[in-house]
């Protein structure tokens, strides 16, 4: 056996199986510690996936499921275990699956096959894993992350008939999500021309790639209305990905950016600047931290109703696996290796205790659904102190499955799933224009929406649940219902 072949963790008989196994185990421990997951959009995949179920069974006139062959494979995979297992262990299941697939092929880029530095991957990994990507629930987004990262392991490691014999697994990233194949796509067209060039005509390689970036930005701003801004360059370490829903995150993420930031010094010292400018990994992360800054952040494609966003968000997940790329490389001193465990203690006791606050929340929202009529018309609104996203949105969509439904459910007006609605169905707003309008509390209530319930939160810290029948005419965000 090669000396290299001989390092794969693979192949390190029992002891090496079962380390690969307790660290799955320990990856996917965060998403069975509490009553139930909460991650943003994964309540409403779970809505609509019953939802979806009613529409198989004709209980649900006014919607359809369309072919759709992108944005899809994590709610397919958690409609099969619906029907199987039921939806509390659906859920758990297919995020537990969600999480270990991007966490292999991120290590396994990472690690480039081998048992490198353990005590730097595996910590920085599980916290990227249960980062802003994750708690937003972009599920889709994860799993093709994940695929593609095992695809570029492999095409960094590979000769072109392995590469082509593996290239199908992007075809199941795209089931699962488009982003992260078309940024898989351009890594492997620069790593393949990359290799073929001398050392010294890489800088000019990466230069023209910098400018293909730039073009593609305008071309973009040119062709659809987008949203950029200068404040995409905070993203670009990928760090930020602990900086979730409260100010206490600005400790773990403080941390670990430090610590990455030490890393990398003693990496570009102990290489002299030769070494450093012909480095493919090194060309591969600034080429996509460009992309972070470059692409918009958000883009409105015609055949959408919302604008697809948080691409910034999505490029600084890739961002920060390729800089721990990198930095695997460099060993971890004794206080380093302490200072990074600490780090991700302190990030997931913050997501523990956070978890379970929302959930109590979510066990009030449940209780107060119960009492509408079956069948009754549900919104939420929800208030929330934190400033890059609402964990709240979809407080309503788990509690109405089985028993009421989620008006204000915004993935059939938006057109970006696969469940569509006709105007005027009575189980869901068609006009993406009136689902923004619920979430922002500035929708009227029209005599059409009738009869039509609130849950919101109240009391003087807003962790209180409440709720009301709504009238033709009221504004559900004022405390009046009158303006």
């Amino acid at each position: 056996m090669p000396e290299e072949e001989a390092k794969l963790p693979w192949h390190g008989g029992l002891r090496g199986s079962l380390r690969i196994a307790l660290v799955g185990m320990l990856l996917v421990v965060p998403c069975f510690w509490q009553s139930r997951i909460q991650a943003g959009d994964l309540a409403s995949h779970a809505y609509n996936t019953w939802l979806a179920s009613r529409i198989s069974e004709g209980l649900a006139p006014g919607l359809w499921i369309t072919r759709q062959w992108n944005n899809v494979l994590f709610d397919l995979m958690l409609a099969f275990l619906y029907s199987h297992i039921g939806m509390a262990a659906a859920q758990r299941v297919a995020v537990a699956v969600a999480v270990l697939t991007f966490a292999s092929g991120a290590l396994r880029f990472i690690s480039r096959g081998r048992n490198r530095n353990p005590s730097f991957v595996i910590p920085c990994v599980a916290m990227l894993s249960y980062g802003f990507v994750f708690h937003l629930g972009f599920f889709n987004f994860q799993i093709a992350m994940g695929v593609c990262l095992w695809y570029l392991a492999i095409f960094m490691s590979s000769k072109w008939l392995s590469r082509l014999l593996f290239a199908p697994l992007l075809l199941l990233a795209w089931v699962a999500h488009p982003l992260p194949v078309v940024w898989t796509l351009g890594l492997v067209m620069y790593a393949g021309i990359a290799e073929r060039l001398p050392s010294r005509l890489r800088n000019i390689l990466s230069v023209s790639g910098l400018g293909v970036l730039v073009a593609g930005h305008f071309v973009l701003a040119h062709r659809y209305r987008t949203f950029w801004s200068l404040g995409q360059l905070v993203f670009v370490p990928g760090a930020n990905q602990l900086l979730l829903f409260g100010d206490k995150y600005v400790v773990p993420f403080t941390l670990l950016l430090t610590i990455w930031l030490l890393l990398l010094r003693r990496f570009a010292k102990e290489r002299t600047w030769p070494d450093l400018l012909s480095d493919i990994y090194l060309h591969l992360w600034a080429l996509t931290a460009a992309a972070v800054v470059v692409v918009p952040a958000a883009i409105a494609f015609p055949q959408y109703a919302r604008p697809f966003s948080y691409i910034t968000t999505r490029l600084s997940l890739a961002a920060g696996i390729l800089l721990c790329a990198l930095l695997s490389q460099v060993p971890l001193r004794n206080l380093e290796k302490a200072a990074l465990l600490g780090t991700a203690i302190i990030f997931f006791a913050f997501v523990f205790h956070d978890s379970h606050r929302l959930n109590q929340m979510e066990d009030r929202v449940d209780t107060a659904v119960q009492v509408f009529p079956s069948g009754s018309r549900v919104i939420g609104l929800f208030l929330t102190t934190s400033t890059r996203a609402n964990p709240l949105w979809h407080f309503v969509d788990r509690p109405c499955i089985g028993h009421c439904f989620s008006y204000g459910n915004y993935e059939p007006a938006s057109r970006q799933f696969r469940i569509r609605s006709t105007e005027g169905n009575g189980i869901v707003m068609s006009d993406y224009a009136d689902v923004y309008q619920v979430e922002t509390g500035k929708y009227r209530v029209q005599s059409r929406d009738l009869p039509l319930f609130l849950v919101y939160s109240c009391g003087s810290t807003h962790q209180e649940i409440c709720s009301r029948e709504l009238h033709a005419g009221e504004a559900i965000g004022s405390d009046d219902g009158t303006h």
